[in-house]
């Protein structure tokens, strides 16, 4: 796991493995309970972290969240940026980033903290679509297409993550591909 550093901070072994240790610490205690009900001492005493320690990094637990929705939204940011992908490519892409922070994305929702996320992970899926698939020169409505479509297929995922034992995620997958292409198809 990739840590975004503060300001100020060396990119020091030690800090990266302090902010790992207590970002696995917080989702192991998510899976019994809220955000809320997690306490600092509780969360310091699950990563073997003082409590020094974790106020040298964070001022409070949500602040953990925080620091890893800015690492998931750089990772996209930097898979989508690296290379131009067409619809299939980006859902691929998109895809793979999402099963590979599972846990992450999964409490985020859960504890109705992905809001900041879901924001700029809308932003750039629109932004890829349209410099993937649109010309210079577009019409409006072709952007209100892929604005419509960047913020839809964000939201199956919110809505997957918070109905997964309704949804599987291979139907997911199939619904947003089928969702793309209908979408992709009023494009002119």
């Amino acid at each position: 796991m990739s840590i975004n550093l503060k300001e100020g901070e060396k990119m020091d072994q030690r800090v990266i493995k302090t902010k790992a240790a207590l970002t696995q610490a917080l989702f192991k205690l998510l899976e019994n309970k809220t955000i809320e009900k997690i306490t600092v001492t509780e969360l310091c005493r699950t990563a073997h972290i003082d409590r020094r320690t974790f106020y040298i990094h964070y001022s409070n637990v949500s602040d953990i969240f925080e620091d890893y929705q800015d690492q998931m939204s750089f990772e996209v940011y930097q898979a989508l940026s690296n290379a131009k992908y067409g619809a299939e490519g980006l859902l691929n892409v998109f895809h793979q980033i999402l099963m590979q922070n599972y846990r992450g994305f999964k409490y985020l929702c859960l504890n109705q903290q992905q809001h900041l996320l879901v924001e700029k992970l809308q932003k750039m899926v629109f932004e890829t679509l349209c410099d993937s698939l649109l010309s210079e020169r577009v019409a409006e409505d072709n952007k209100v297409i892929l604005k419509y479509l960047s913020s839809g297929l964000i939201d199956t995922y919110v809505y997957w993550f918070s109905h997964s034992d309704e949804v599987d995620y291979e139907t997911l997958v199939k619904t947003n591909k089928k969702i793309v292409q209908a979408n992709l198809e009023l494009l002119h």
